[in-house]
């Protein structure tokens, strides 16, 4: 798993006009060791709580923390979709989690993955409302050999449309320089993950919209042992 660190603020000024700004800092991705899982965030930046509105990251580190009698991905990702809808389910803005880990099957660690969200589209269609979901994405089972997937969540337009092309481009540098990329490890990959990243962020920077794409790049990674490589900054 890997996420960009901006998130995009509107204020609306006393003399009646609105100022947009990026802020760089936020943990878009965090690690739930006791259920050896992380979870990314993407859309409104901030959620109501009984006093106020605090971050949507901050609200996120006190769930983690507050919730570590739960045992299972599954009574996670529905734990947190019907809090979820308590604290901004009159939120009219998209907001979606991803969660991801390993969950035991037959004494057999497989992969698994869920999309908690208030909303169903993509950056072309646009999204419709609903309530919070837990939404399971993958169901836990071994890949087959050399297969993956990529779950894409935010302002993931521009990288929708170039990663294919690139991909299949990079699939025929082994043939004529003996080059793989990534290489074929967790590490090769969380880091080829983090090079689009910064990537979209340039591109960004070089035209003229917001670098609503940016900051430190954080990541982390599991291994089927349930070991842990994290760089969350």
């Amino acid at each position: 798993m890997v996420a960009d660190s901006a998130v995009t603020e509107s204020t609306d000024l006393p003399s009646g006009g609105t100022v947009t700004r990026v802020l760089n800092g936020a943990k878009k991705l965090q690690a739930i060791p006791y259920l050896r899982a992380g979870i990314s965030m993407w859309g409104h930046g901030s959620l109501k709580t009984s006093n106020n509105w605090i971050p949507t990251d901050m609200w996120v580190v006190d769930f983690i923390e507050q919730h570590q009698y739960l045992t299972t991905l599954d009574e996670f990702a529905n734990k947190l979709a019907q809090e979820l809808q308590n604290a901004a389910g009159n939120i009219n803005e998209p907001i979606g989690f991803h969660l991801a880990g390993l969950t035991d099957s037959n004494g057999e660690c497989l992969p698994v993955a869920y999309h908690v969200r208030n909303n169903d589209g993509d950056f072309i269609r646009g999204y419709e409302l609903h309530e919070f979901i837990p939404g399971l994405q993958f169901l836990p089972k071994l890949p087959k050999t050399k297969q993956f997937w990529i779950i894409r969540n935010g302002d993931y337009g521009p990288y929708a449309i170039l990663s294919q092309p690139v991909w299949n481009a990079l699939k025929e540098l082994p043939k004529s320089l003996d080059l793989q990329i990534p290489y074929p490890s967790l590490v090769g990959r969380i880091r080829y993950h983090k090079t689009w990243v910064r990537f979209i962020s340039d591109l960004y920077n070089s035209s003229e919209l917001f670098q609503t794409i940016g900051g430190y790049v954080t990541s982390l990674g599991i291994y089927y042992n349930g070991q842990m490589i994290c760089d969350l900054g």
